[in-house]
């Protein structure tokens, strides 16, 4: 049924009701506040759909001479259907020991059918509020995964973005040294990405060593998206600046997890070889941050 409604000519229609608010009086929080957010973010995750807002709620209802109070409770899917909506999510904000807890559901109007249910949940209404993203992921999951396609299409043609790492670095300064070297090393980037078919991106990897080895890498690469992930690699020239190595061959591997807002958290790794008259390898190991628009 949901696929149905997904593939239908026109975009669904999604009501998002004002939640019920069981938390006691001394201690209540805005729960219409927190409907916005969750009608945002369906938004957001569901683009090409109509989000039925506060104000046109009450005018259809109050059309139907009905009061919004007087369709919550076991009567959501039935307020949906009055106020046209072919999806209704519904809720109640409580609290459950020292806890808040919104508890959301999503219903099919058409079948009156329980798609999906989530609970958002925080000591503080601040750490409710940052954890009602991902309980709305999780509510919207079954619609999600039937709109891969669309959410592939709506990636940006290309990637432009940097990081700043720190880690772990191991050089091999044995051919000029004598000895080896390891200890904390920093990682700067950048990198430019441009779509070529679905998930896949081509493009270029800058990175610059800042530990006691310092030198850039200069790669081409490929870039992949798998959801919310994205890994990157490249093969590319490599110079060892302050150890006499001189120029080489490098390599870095790197996966990204989207946390929003075009922030990631990167981790990532790197192989830097010398020229092999008198080869010399640096290998690290870092995780940090990235921004990519």
């Amino acid at each position: 049924m949901i696929l149905a409604l997904l593939l239908a000519a026109q975009p669904p229609v999604i009501a998002v009701l004002e939640f019920r608010d069981k938390v006691p009086p001394e201690q209540r929080i805005d729960a219409a506040y927190l409907s916005d957010q969750v009608r945002s973010a369906v938004k957001q995750e569901l683009p090409a759909a109509k989000i039925i807002t506060r104000e046109n709620m009450l005018v259809l209802l109050q059309s139907s001479g009905k009061k919004l109070e007087e369709c919550e409770g076991e009567c959501e899917v039935d307020t949906g259907r009055r106020i046209g909506a072919d999806l209704v999510v519904s809720g109640e904000l409580l609290q459950f020991g020292t806890e808040y807890k919104l508890n959301i559901k999503l219903h099919d109007t058409r079948t009156g059918e329980l798609i999906s249910g989530a609970v958002a949940s925080g000591a503080t209404a601040a750490a409710l509020d940052r954890d009602l993203r991902p309980a709305v992921d999780k509510l919207l999951a079954p619609i999600l995964r039937t709109q891969r396609p669309e959410r592939e299409e709506r990636r940006p043609t290309s990637v432009i973005g940097g990081w700043l790492t720190a880690g772990y670095d191991s050089a091999d300064n044995s051919a000029h040294y004598g000895s080896n070297t390891s200890g904390l090393g920093w990682h700067a980037g950048a990198q430019l990405f441009f779509r070529v078919i679905g998930p896949l991106y081509l493009g270029g990897i800058f990175d610059y060593s800042l530990s006691n080895v310092k030198g850039p890498l200069v790669a081409g690469g490929l870039r992949a998206y798998l959801g919310e992930v994205a890994f990157s690699g490249g093969f590319g020239f490599s110079d060892q600046t302050t150890n006499g190595a001189g120029s080489g061959v490098g390599a870095l591997l790197a996966i990204d997890f989207d946390a929003g807002s075009g922030f990631c958290l990167r981790f990532q790794g790197t192989w830097r070889r010398s020229a092999p008259v008198a080869p010399s390898n640096v290998l690290s190991v870092s995780g940090g941050v990235a921004l990519n628009f």
